[in-house]
């Protein structure tokens, strides 16, 4: 059986701001936005394709949605060096720099809205 993952959901409380982020900063395509009840479905695709990002609007009163956790969402790039200089350029926050771990190579960056991800190397 072959799986993958098409879809990572991510809550943050300013949708558009959300969008600015992963379009802007980190070079993503939306690729829907259409009305959801009182706010907006959004996915966004990473350069090259991908799984996609569904930017969701949180809930306030739901419990466990702490910022500074990193998600457990982790992305990989070809050389992570030269992407950490490209999105560093852009105003992408790291948290850590690259720096190569016993497992392979890491690092943590942080959206606008506080959240924190993991990047790798292929």
């Amino acid at each position: 059986m072959a799986l993958s993952i098409s879809q990572v959901t991510i809550y943050v409380e300013d949708q558009q701001q959300a969008v600015d982020f992963w379009t802007g900063k980190m070079g993503f395509k939306v690729t829907t936005d259409m009305p959801y009840g009182a706010d907006r479905w959004i996915e966004v695709e990473p350069p090259g394709g991908g799984a996609r990002l569904v930017i969701f609007k949180a809930d306030p009163n739901w419990p466990g949605l702490a910022k500074d956790m990193p998600n457990y969402v982790l992305f990989h790039a070809d050389d992570i060096v030269q992407t950490h200089r490209e999105l560093a350029a852009r105003g992408v926050e790291f948290t850590q720099e690259p720096k190569q771990e016993p497992w392979g190579w890491s690092a943590v960056f942080k959206d606008d809205a506080g959240h924190l991800f993991h990047l790798g190397q292929r």
